[in-house]
């Protein structure tokens, strides 16, 4: 924990969390955004001899983690539609060859015979799936291709399961323990509360004035931040609003082409952005130091929805 990730203690919940990993346990762990999930299954995976594979449905995400193991000296790839025919091929080389400690790909790839046939030559030491809400039906991002995870795990050997989320009601508990065939899970409920941040809600009579106070909210907020729209039109609207004020913001959403979005988050992370414009493709987990505001410029499908951008 100090060597490689330069950490003194834990956060509250970490703790159990890993040692229940360690221990072998197929493991539940619900906590906030910015509760150090990633540390769960990262610290107790280089203590154990295999490949972890990750399952993460936001490419964002995973771009994010693998850049930071990687600066770790942590050996990890990913692998999803964002990279381009050379990085797959090594990626795909490297984990053929054993020489990879993490391995981040989204479910639509476990689905695919030719990938998971690459782990069976390996010992997959722990499997994690990120944002398991997304496999119930009952869940507010449900995601058809977190159905075939089950048996992707018992394609892999059947190694323990992490499940990770920060929503999760007992119906989609669940399904998750189902879902992914948990055997006795020890289920970790941080809950969600965040004594650090500020909810409020701001009424606008038209589009003109909700654009106004959005300026107005930008203008005034320090560091950089993410302006959350429902669908990819009002996106590319909002991002001209920003351009024609004079107010640095980049644009991310699913259809943009992958060098694009990579180009967007890149910038966005090296502070050359005040605000980032983006659906919900994007976020959840970007590990970004001054992020001081997130702005719902639509209002979400549902309050898990809300909680979770």
């Amino acid at each position: 924990m100090r060597g490689t990730f330069g950490l003194e203690d834990f956060r509250p919940g970490q703790e159990a969390v890993i040692d229940s990993i360690v221990d072998g346990h197929d493991t539940i762990a619900v906590m906030p955004t910015g509760a150090g999930k990633s540390l769960c299954y990262q610290l107790p995976a280089l203590h154990l001899p295999g490949i972890t594979v990750v399952v993460s449905p936001l490419i964002a995400l995973m771009k994010d983690q693998t850049d930071k193991l990687q600066a770790l000296g942590v050996r990890a790839r990913q692998v999803n539609s964002a990279i381009d025919a050379a990085e797959l091929k090594d990626a795909l080389s490297a984990i053929d060859k054993g020489e990879v400690e993490f391995v981040f790909a989204t479910p639509e790839r476990l689905e695919d015979p030719d990938f998971i046939a690459l782990f069976k030559q390996h010992h997959v030491d722990l499997f994690v799936v990120d944002e398991a809400h997304c496999l119930s039906e009952w869940g507010h991002d449900f995601r058809p291709a977190f159905l075939g995870l089950g048996t992707a795990i018992k394609e892999v050997g059947s190694p323990p399961v992490l499940a990770l989320t920060a929503t999760a009601t007992v119906r989609v508990l669940q399904d998750i323990v189902r879902g992914l065939g948990l055997k006795d899970p020890a289920t970790f409920n941080l809950g969600i509360y965040r004594s650090n941040l500020q909810y409020e809600v701001r009424h606008t009579a038209n589009d003109t004035a909700k654009q106004q106070h959005l300026i107005r909210i930008l203008r005034e907020m320090d560091g950089s931040g993410i302006v959350y729209c429902a669908t990819v039109k009002n996106c590319e609207a909002v991002t001209r609003v920003l351009e024609a004020e004079g107010i640095s913001g980049g644009m991310y959403h699913g259809r943009m082409a992958a060098s694009r979005r990579r180009e967007t988050q890149d910038r966005f992370r090296t502070g050359d952005l005040h605000a980032i414009v983006a659906t919900n493709a994007f976020g959840m987990g970007i590990d970004k130091p001054d992020i001081r505001f997130v702005v719902h410029y639509d209002m979400p499908g549902s309050l898990e929805s809300y909680y979770q951008e």
